[in-house]
Order: C-alpha cells, then structure tokens, then sequence
C-alpha cells in the first residue's frame, strides 16, 4: 500500500513549495475526531486504527484509513482550499460536480492518474475523501476508485461538520 502513503504525501504539499499565506483559513477540524467509528463501520470500512496528520502548505488535518487487507485505504482530509483552488489547479482533473449533504462536491483525479478525490464544501474549506488507485490495489480504474469514494463520502454525509 505504498502508493496510498505516496498519495497523501503528495497531497499535504504546496506544488510550487510557497509558504503558508497569511490569508489562508484557520482549519480546526480533524477528521479523526470528528466522524465516529460507528459511521466508518457503516461506510465499509474495513479499517485498522487510522493514522491522524495535521500538516501545512496548505493545512489540512487527515486521517488515513487503511483496510485491513492493505490494498485500499481512504484518506478524510479537511483542507485549507476551496472547491475553486480545485478547480483552477493543474493538480486535479475535475471530473463532475454533484452535491453531497447539501453541499457542492467536485469528483477529480489526482494528477498523474493515481487517485480520486471528493471535494466537499464546508466552510472555510474543503473536506476531501481519496482512494487510490493501480494495477497493485482493490481499485484498477479511476472510475472504480471514484465510485468507491463517492460511496464513502454519501454514507458519511450525515457526520460532516458545519464548519472546519
């Protein structure tokens, strides 16, 4: 499961290195905190203890599911981003917008093809579900990975916070 450690490294940085700007939204929710393991269990969610991260540039306060079979895990991350940074960044092929829980939500493909992500509004950011995928994991097909992760984030809607 390399390439899910891989995938969240690669999303808890800056792409052009900058620093933090000043302006950027103070996130206090964690998702570890936050959605109870009950909601996870209801999600399908086969998971060993989750793995908490708080990074910076941009922030972003995660928790990393990773199944017990060690081939898919979901990464929660409530980010210091908007659904606009999403869309204006070269990181993210933007593959439809829905709305989950009364909230507009960007379904993409990580750069490079590797994972998809689920972009939530919630004020002042974003809470982003990905779940990788290769030829080595549960999930073959962005399109697969992309079900999979819409999915998840539906079945916890009802546990999205009101504010990160």
């Amino acid at each position: 499961m390399a390439s899910l450690g891989a995938i969240a490294a690669a999303c808890t940085t800056d792409t052009e290195g900058d620093a933090v700007h000043e302006d950027a939204p103070v996130i206090t929710y964690q998702p570890c905190d936050g959605i109870p393991a009950d909601a996870i269990a209801q999600a399908r969610i086969d998971a060993q203890a989750p793995v908490r991260e708080n990074d910076t540039n941009p922030t972003s306060n995660s928790c990393r599911y990773l199944d017990s079979d060690l081939y898919y895990g979901v990464v929660i991350s409530a980010r210091a981003e908007t659904v606009q940074d999403i869309e204006e960044s070269g990181r993210f092929q933007v593959l439809s917008e829905t709305e989950i829980g009364g909230h507009r939500t960007l379904v993409a493909d990580f750069r490079g093809g590797s994972a998809c992500t689920v972009s939530v509004d919630i004020n002042p950011g974003i809470l982003e579900f990905m779940i990788g995928y290769s030829e080595l994991e549960d999930f073959k097909t962005v399109d697969a990975a992309c079900g999979r992760t819409l999915e998840v984030a539906k079945t916890l809607a009802p546990h999205f916070p009101d504010h990160l």
